[in-house]
C-alpha cells in the first residue's frame, strides 16, 4: 500500500518549516554532542549533560544566555547545599531528612517570591540538592558525595556549552526582532481589548480576554529580559522598555475601571458609544495626535460639575487617552533606536516585583511537611525506595506548588511519568541489550530527538509535556546500569 502524497505532507518532518527544522537540528545536535562529550570525559550521569542542553533550548540568544545562567548559578548552589547538609548530617537521618526538607522548602519559597531568572535559580537548585543528596543514603563512602556533586555540576556545564556553541553555528532569529513585534502586537491588541471590554453585556469571554491579555504583558516581561542579555542596545533601553510594559499593565487596568464605570451608569450619554468607536478608530492610526484625540471625546465633557459620575468617567477616559499615545511614542523611539539621552522617563520597579508573600511562604511550609511526611514514612518503615520517592516528591514540590493551576500541572507530572517508564523499559530491554557502541545509540537519538522537536513546535498544547519529559529523562534513564549495560565511548 502506497501512501499518498497529502498523507505524507501530513507528517511532522513535510509540515515543517525552516525556521522548525532550523531549531529542531540544533537542539538536536546540541544533545547529542552533549552526551557524547559526557560519554568522552567519563561522567557519572551522562544523560544529565544532555538533558541540561535540551532545557536551555531556546529559540533565540538572549534566551539561551539568560537561562544558562539561571542554570549554572542554580546548580552551583545546589551542588553546595547538598554537599553542607550531606556532609554533616548523614549518619543522622532524622536530622538529615529535617536539613534537607527545610533547604527544599526554603528554595520553593524562594521560587515563589522571585521571578524569571533568579526564580528559576532557586528552583533548580531545591532538585539539584535533592537529586544529589537524597541517592546518598544508602551510600558507605562519604567521597562518592563529592564525586555525584561535581559530575552534577560538570555535566549541567557540557550540557550549556553544547547548546551556546550550536547556538551560534546555527542561529535563530533576534531576541530584539521578537519583542518589538510582540510588543506592537499588544499595543494594537489593547484597543481590541478596549473595544470588546465596553461593550454592555458580560460574558466569560470577556473575563478570559482580560486575563489573557494580562498574562501575554508579564511574558513579554521575559522577552524584555532575554532582549536584555543578547544586545547592547536593548540593555541601553531597559529602563524604557520596563516602563512601556509597566504602561500597558496600567491601559488594562485602566479599561477594567472604565468598563466597570459603563456598566454602573444608570444613565449614560447617548452618543458614548459612537464617540468611543471614533476615538478606537483614531487611537488606531500611526500618526494620531492629541489634539484630533480631544476633539473627538470633546462631545462626551461633563456639562455639570457636580455630576461626579460623568466627571470622574471624563477623566478616566482622558487618562486612557493619555496613556496610550505616551505608549505609541515610547514604542516608536525603541523601534528607530532613539539615543538614550533623548529619552525622558520616570523610574520605575521592576514588572510584577511585589508578590503575595503569605504564598510564597504556604509554598514553602507545604513542601518542607510533604518531604517531611515522606521521609518520616520511609525511615519508619525502612522502605527501600524512600530516596527515590523523596527526590521525585522534591522536584514536583519545586516545580508545580507555585503554578496556578497545581491539579494539571501534577496530571501533566504523571503522564510523564508514566510515558518515560515505559519508554525506558522499551530501550532498556529492547535496544540496549543489542547495541554496545555510544555511536549506534546517538543514531537511535537523533531521528527521535528531532521529531520530539518538530511535534513540541507544532503541537503547543502538548509543548509542557516534551519539556518535562526531557526534564525527568536523566532522573529515570540512569546511565542503562539497571539494565547491565555501559555504552563504550567514542574512540
Amino acid at each position: 500500500m502506497k501512501l499518498s502524497l497529502p498523507a505524507l505532507r501530513n507528517t511532522p518532518w513535510f509540515k515543517a518549516t525552516s525556521g522548525q527544522w532550523r531549531y529542531a537540528l540544533r537542539n538536536t545536535i546540541a544533545m547529542c554532542l552533549a552526551l557524547t562529550f559526557a560519554y568522552y570525559l567519563n561522567l557519572d550521569e551522562p544523560y544529565w549533560a544532555m538533558t541540561s542542553a535540551a532545557v536551555v533550548s531556546f529559540p533565540t540568544v538572549g534566551g539561551v544566555i539568560s537561562k544558562s545562567l539561571g542554570r549554572i548559578a542554580g546548580s552551583l548552589l545546589g551542588a553546595t547545599a547538598a554537599l553542607i547538609i550531606a556532609g554533616h548530617t548523614l549518619n543522622e537521618p532524622w536530622l538529615f531528612l529535617f536539613s534537607m526538607a527545610a533547604w527544599i522548602g526554603f528554595c520553593t519559597w524562594a521560587c515563589a517570591h522571585f521571578t524569571n531568572n533568579a526564580a528559576y535559580a532557586f528552583q533548580l537548585s531545591g532538585y539539584t540538592a535533592a537529586i544529589i543528596a537524597f541517592p546518598m543514603v544508602n551510600i558507605v563512602e562519604i567521597t562518592q558525595l563529592w564525586d555525584i556533586a561535581q559530575a552534577r555540576v560538570c555535566e549541567v556545564i557540557v550540557g550549556i556549552l553544547c547548546g551556546g556553541m550550536m547556538m551560534m553555528i546555527l542561529p535563530s532569529t533576534s531576541d530584539g526582532t521578537a519583542l518589538l513585534t510582540a510588543l506592537k502586537n499588544m499595543h494594537a491588541r489593547l484597543l481590541e481589548h478596549a473595544s470588546l471590554l465596553w461593550q454592555p453585556e458580560t460574558t466569560d469571554a470577556i473575563r478570559s480576554a482580560h486575563e489573557g491579555v494580562i498574562g501575554q504583558i508579564l511574558t513579554m516581561n521575559l522577552l524584555r529580559i532575554q532582549a536584555f542579555w543578547s544586545h547592547y542596545r536593548f540593555r541601553r533601553q531597559n529602563a524604557l522598555l520596563n516602563a512601556l510594559l509597566h504602561q500597558q499593565l496600567r491601559l488594562t487596568s485602566v479599561i477594567s475601571s472604565l468598563r466597570r464605570m459603563l456598566l454602573n451608569w444608570p444613565t449614560p450619554p447617548e452618543n458614548s458609544r459612537e464617540v468611543i468607536e471614533q476615538l478606537l478608530a483614531e487611537l488606531a492610526k500611526p500618526r494620531a495626535d492629541s489634539y484630533t484625540v480631544a476633539r473627538i471625546i470633546a462631545p462626551l465633557r461633563p456639562q455639570d460639575e457636580q455630576d461626579y459620575r460623568h466627571l470622574a468617567f471624563w477623566q478616566r477616559l482622558r487618562y486612557f487617552c493619555h496613556l496610550y499615545l505616551r505608549s505609541s511614542r515610547q514604542l516608536y523611539l525603541i523601534a528607530s533606536g532613539a539615543p538614550v539621552d533623548q529619552i525622558h522617563i520616570r523610574r520605575t520597579p521592576g514588572l510584577a516585583r511585589h508578590t503575595d508573600n503569605a504564598e510564597a511562604i504556604w509554598s514553602g511550609v507545604r513542601t518542607f511537611c510533604t518531604l517531611t511526611v515522606i521521609g518520616a514514612w520511609s525511615i519508619g518503615a525502612q522502605w527501600e525506595s524512600g530516596p527515590g520517592a523523596l527526590t521525585l516528591a522534591a522536584i514536583s514540590c519545586v516545580l508545580y506548588s507555585i503554578v496556578a493551576t497545581p491539579f494539571k500541572s501534577l496530571t501533566l507530572l504523571m503522564r510523564t511519568l508514566v510515558l518515560l517508564s515505559l519508554f525506558s523499559f522499551v530501550v532498556k530491554f529492547g535496544l540496549m541489550v543489542q547495541i554496545t557502541d555510544l555511536w549506534q545509540f546517538l543514531l537511535f537519538l537523533f531521528p527521535l530527538f528531532v521529531t520530539m522537536q518538530l511535534l513540541k513546535l507544532q503541537m503547543p498544547k502538548l509543548a509542557g509535556l516534551w519539556g518535562a519529559a526531557y526534564r525527568f529523562y536523566g532522573l529515570i534513564h540512569r546511565r542503562d546500569q539497571s539494565a547491565g549495560v555501559r555504552l563504550r565511548r567514542l574512540p
